[in-house]
């Protein structure tokens, strides 16, 4: 009797774990579906996804490590023009171990624009800029730590040129503000690298 008593026990605490996490679900798919860059991209005849598995963006990588594309990103993201180059915007988290060992998440914005393609370029606050797939090569070298010597603002945030698209993230949740602030800087970023990186 006690055995089938804990049974009976155990397949109600699973159904109630299983309802709550199908709830949960749900709210979840109903947010994405209801992003605000849906409205965005209706306001700047752009594409709007919510991480359904619907249409892909037509460019980049979705992720500060570079992971590539491979259809949608499980994230709500947002592609639009900014003058003549796409944009995509995309909502997503990063894990993180806190010091009890367990693992959380925070809210990240990632910001890409399309660019050449070309070697991977890094750039990092207070570094060198590096391209970690190319040989050291001085010539090219010396005239990016030029460049960034006569255009300083360009080295003041993290960016990642590579796959055809320069990106930079932040914390917290994209806005309309921070997003169209980082396109522009992205852009111009873009428009401003040295010839010789292209070549």
């Amino acid at each position: 009797m006690q055995t089938l008593f804990t049974i009976g026990l155990l397949v109600v605490v699973a159904a109630v774990a299983g309802a709550i996490w199908w709830r949960s679900q749900r709210k979840s798919a109903a947010s994405r579906a209801g992003h605000w860059f849906k409205a965005f991209a209706a306001e700047r005849g752009g594409t709007f996804g919510s991480g359904d598995g619907g249409p892909a963006p037509s460019f980049g990588v979705f992720h500060p490590t570079g992971r590539p594309l491979a259809g949608a990103p499980d994230d709500p993201w947002v592609e639009f023009r900014l003058g003549d180059r796409p944009v995509l915007g995309i909502d997503t988290r990063e894990s993180y171990r806190h010091f009890d060992d367990h693992t959380y998440f925070r809210d990240l914005h990632v910001t890409q624009v399309r660019v050449p393609p070309g070697p991977e370029l890094r750039i990092v606050p207070g570094r060198p800029v590096m391209m970690p797939t190319l040989p050291p090569d001085a010539t090219l070298d010396a005239e990016l730590a030029r460049w960034l010597a006569a255009n300083p603002r360009f080295g003041q945030r993290e960016v990642v040129v590579e796959n055809g698209a320069a990106r930079t993230w932040g914390p917290g949740c994209a806005t309309r503000q921070n997003l169209t602030a980082e396109a522009r800087y992205l852009a111009d970023l873009a428009d401003h690298l040295p010839a010789a990186l292209w070549d």
